[in-house]
Parts: structure tokens; sequence; C-alpha cells
């Protein structure tokens, strides 16, 4: 008879996973070194797992962004090169953890809150930007932060999947 009930009960839905992944850097990707940011290379601290767990959503075909406010660049504490520099070295950390923890895109606002701009947290343009490159709808995509003007940018972009880490 458990065999008639088992027929009968319903199927197990497979996980969805989602389309796209909306990183923050500083206090989810790399370890927070508090204001004003990471301004060279050599500050740079993956947080535990960070590219085991890109390259394992990665393998599963789910796009991944860094999505990222860097008003150190505004600030002219450093300049968009030593951010670049900064990006390269995350990036080749990432993959030495794990080869496919690549970003396949990265998002970064280099303004200053006076600028007002609207793609600066927690303002969602930047992730209605990368939404819109991926082709992403706003129930496909997870976005992980580790503040609160993170969680405001991805309820603003319709992002319903927001996840807050503790630094």
């Amino acid at each position: 008879t458990s065999s008639r009930l088992s027929a009968h009960a319903p199927a197990i839905p497979p996980p969805v996973l989602p389309h796209l992944v909306l990183l923050d850097r500083d206090g989810v990707v790399n370890e927070d070194v508090g204001s004003p940011g990471v301004l060279d290379s050599k500050q740079l601290q993956l947080t535990p797992g960070a590219g085991m767990a890109i390259g394992r959503v990665r393998r599963r075909g789910v796009k991944v962004a860094l999505v990222t406010n860097q008003s150190c660049v505004g600030k002219g504490l450093i300049s968009g090169a030593d951010l670049e520099d900064i990006h390269n070295e995350l990036q080749q950390m990432l993959c030495a953890e794990d080869g496919d923890a690549a970003f396949d895109n990265v998002y970064v606002c280099t303004s200053v809150k006076e600028d007002k701009d609207p793609r600066m947290k927690p303002s969602p343009g930047m992730i209605l930007e990368a939404m819109n490159d991926f082709g992403a709808k706003k129930e496909e995509c997870v976005f992980v932060g580790d503040n609160l003007t993170d969680m405001m940018a991805a309820k603003g972009g319709g992002v319903v999947l927001r996840i807050l880490t503790e630094t």
C-alpha cells in the first residue's frame, strides 16, 4: 500500500536557478577594510569561499556580475586605472581559488554622493543596467550585499531575492 501512496505523491519541483547573481564587492566578495575602501590591491583579501561559490554558480550556467560603488575615484583618492588594477587583482585571486570564478561583467559607479548619479547605490541604476545587459527579469535575479544601501538598490531595481550578509 505504501507504493500506492508514493505513486500519488506530488513531484518535488527541481530547484530554480537564477539567471543572474549580482554581488556587491566590499564585504561580500572581499573583506571590507572600512572607509575609504580598498585603495591598493595589497589590501584585498577574499571573503572565505568567495571564489568557490562564484565558480560553482557559474558552472551551473548562472551569470555573475559585480555591482559596486567606488567613490574613492570620484574623490580623487585613486585613479580609474588604479581601480582597474584592483579589480584585475581581485579577479586573479578569485580564479586562483576556482578557475571558473570570473565575473561576467563589472558595474562600477565612481561618482560621489553630491553628483546624485542614478547609477550610485542606493539608486538602482547599475542593477537595472545589469539586468538589461543580461536580459534578466527581476524575478530571475539574486542580489547579495552587506548593507542597507545595497538592499535599497536591489529593491529599487525590483530584485525579489535580496540577501544581506554580515560583515
